[in-house]
């Protein structure tokens, strides 16, 4: 029976995952990185010029200008290793959500995601729940709600006042395959991930 090696498992999964672009400022890739994803034919953009923005923010952006209009509402965009490191880079992955609100961006984690919840409609939360749960949040991060209210939760919502440094909605659990969300703020959802070794 043959097989593989870690190292031949490392180069088939990343021959199987060639990326169209990379985008940043290129600090933290490695040269043979940048060689080999380069003779793969993923275009590379040097946004070392650009010390303003992050470079997920410089990526999410080329995403944002590709797709039409129309389209931004239908697309979903799962970055991963968002969380889980520095405070300041968790703060500004999170400030991605808000700045391309009319994009559904999802940030993981090994352990939970998190996405924003725009106040311009009652959210439909869909539970997944071989992979996501129980345990789950919601965050006005922002500014304050004035009203929140939730189906689908252990510990439901109604019309409740949340901000930071009073209530926030956190160790709640889902009771349903499907959650609902309705504020008057922006809010962040967060539901754990089950650890699947």
């Amino acid at each position: 029976m043959f097989q593989m090696t870690n190292e031949q498992d490392y180069e088939s999964t990343r021959n199987r995952y060639i990326p169209e672009k990379i985008e940043g400022d290129m600090d933290s890739i490695r040269p043979e990185v940048k060689k080999f994803y380069s003779s793969q034919g993923s275009k590379i953009s040097d946004k070392s010029h650009n010390q303003e923005t992050t470079d997920l923010h410089k990526c999410i952006s080329w995403i944002h200008r590709c797709t039409p209009d129309h389209e931004r509402t239908n697309l979903c965009v799962l970055v991963t290793g968002a969380l889980g490191g520095r405070f300041d880079h968790e703060a500004a992955n999170i400030n991605i959500l808000y700045l391309f609100s009319d994009m559904r961006i999802v940030l993981l984690s090994d352990d939970c995601l998190i996405q924003l919840l725009p106040k311009t409609h009652k959210h439909e939360i869909y539970i997944e729940s071989s992979v996501e749960g129980p345990h789950c949040g919601l965050f006005p991060v922002g500014a304050p709600s004035g009203s929140t209210t939730t189906t689908g939760l252990k510990w439901n919502l109604s019309e409740a006042k949340m901000r930071f440094g009073s209530m926030i909605s956190t160790s709640n659990i889902v009771h349903a395959e499907k959650v609902t969300v309705q504020s008057d703020a922006d809010l962040l959802w967060t539901i754990s991930l089950r650890n699947l070794t």
